[in-house]
């Protein structure tokens, strides 16, 4: 009896332990402020930010890094800002204080303390005309080589892949990452069309980004087909299998 009792509480155990783990383990990091506000089940996972812009010589123009501006939510002054023309005069005023792609693509990258899913965005502010934008994640190996000095082209940037083009996003809590890709190094900005065919019109998108969503590399729900929790009752059902399983052993040996 005492191992019936063992078993039944091991039992009991595990499909608690079940109900724990199908948990979300959603984070959101709100990546718009000073620092970077983390809330969710993986605080312990941080990120930090760094701006991209072509704003160097060339033709097409190479991409330098550029300086990132907190409002709240994450607008870049590109190194092509100055108060006479030929430069970008218009860079510090509304809504060019933003990611833009008015005459210069602008991105930010999101590096990750780890390999994340990221699953949603939220933009802080979306001004001009539109606010189309482009999402891209490091999937080759390592890590990731400079930008500086590269295109803004898939020929130029080996190893980043296109996760998606996302339109009219505004400030709502947009969806992003379909196929659920991890990565520790993101690229989110005003739409670019990478040297191809573009899928929307450019050169007048504005947003500043105030946060992302997603979940960490090795958590439960994360790491299952299709994004998936795991049903709470799971776990309960096989301890109920199991418990049925001893009993049917019991009557054999009778």
């Amino acid at each position: 009896m005492k191992n019936h009792f063992k078993l039944l509480s091991a039992v009991a155990a595990l499909a608690f332990a079940g109900q724990v783990s199908a948990a979300t383990t959603y984070t959101t990091w709100t990546v718009g402020q000073s620092a970077s506000v983390v809330a969710g089940n993986n605080s312990a996972v941080t990120s930090t930010s760094t701006g991209w812009a072509d704003t160097g010589a060339g033709t097409p123009r190479v991409i330098e890094q550029q300086t990132v501006i907190s409002y709240p939510g994450l607008g870049i002054k590109n190194l092509d800002a100055c108060g006479t023309a030929p430069c970008d005069i218009a860079e510090l005023d509304p809504p060019e204080h933003a990611l833009d792609n008015n005459e210069r693509y602008e991105m930010v990258m999101l590096k990750f303390s780890t390999a994340v899913q990221l699953s949603k965005m939220q933009m802080s502010w979306a001004g001009g005309a539109d606010s189309d934008m482009t999402v891209m994640a490091y999937t080759g190996g390592g890590t990731p080589a400079s930008l500086a000095g590269k295109t803004w082209t898939t020929g130029s940037l080996a190893g980043w892949s296109v996760i998606g083009n996302y339109a009219d996003v505004g400030t709502s809590l947009t969806t992003i990452n379909a196929g659920k890709t991890f990565s520790s190094y993101w690229l989110i900005g005003a739409y670019n069309p990478l040297g191809g065919s573009a899928v929307f019109s450019d050169q007048n998108d504005y947003v500043k980004l105030a946060s992302v969503t997603g979940c960490v590399q090795g958590t439960t729900d994360c790491n299952l087909p299709g994004g998936k929790v795991p049903e709470p009752g799971s776990m309960a059902l096989l301890g109920i299998g199991l418990l049925g399983l001893m009993r049917m052993r019991e009557l054999r040996q009778i």
